[in-house]
């Protein structure tokens, strides 16, 4: 959280500045955020523990860095609001889909996360420098799901042997 983004979160919980109408739609615009995040950790988590090799290694540290999104999420709709979320956990599917497709999914899920942050570094200017960060996390995140894909399309990794 930067300074300025600290600075209008604490005008607001002082009560020394109304929130704008704009920013009213920001608590729900997070939820949605974080139940997507949450999504695509559990789903990096299960692609790494079908990758061998430093695709695998990448993956884990990427699962990590979604989960630490969802926490920064969480934290900032709760400055923002006074209320704890209570989200349920993404369901697992049934049945994986086949390694290239899933992480072709993944890949296309970051890039849509990517530029939700984006937009929304745009419409909400006080918190601008925080959703930019997260909209270059998803963007490594990308590159590295769309190296993963390389690696599965040109042989060089094998997924584990699923039972």
């Amino acid at each position: 959280m930067d300074a300025r983004m600290e600075q209008a979160v604490w005008r607001r919980v002082q009560g020394g500045s109304p929130i704008r109408a704009e920013e009213a739609l920001l608590p729900e615009r997070l939820e949605a955020m974080i139940v997507e995040q949450q999504a695509d950790a559990a789903e990096l988590g299960a692609l790494s523990r079908r990758l061998r090799g430093p695709s695998g290694g990448a993956l884990v540290r990427q699962a990590r860095q979604a989960e630490a999104r969802v926490r920064w999420l969480t934290t900032l709709h709760y400055l923002l609001t006074g209320r704890r979320l209570r989200l349920q956990g993404p369901k697992p599917s049934p049945k994986p889909a086949p390694l290239p497709e899933a992480l072709r999914g993944a890949c296309l899920r970051a890039q849509q996360s990517e530029r939700a942050y984006r937009a929304l570094g745009e419409e909400f200017s006080d918190y601008a420098g925080a959703f930019s960060q997260k909209a270059a996390e998803a963007s490594a995140l990308g590159r590295t799901l769309l190296n993963a894909l390389q690696a599965q399309l040109n042989g060089k990794y094998f997924p584990q042997t699923e039972k």
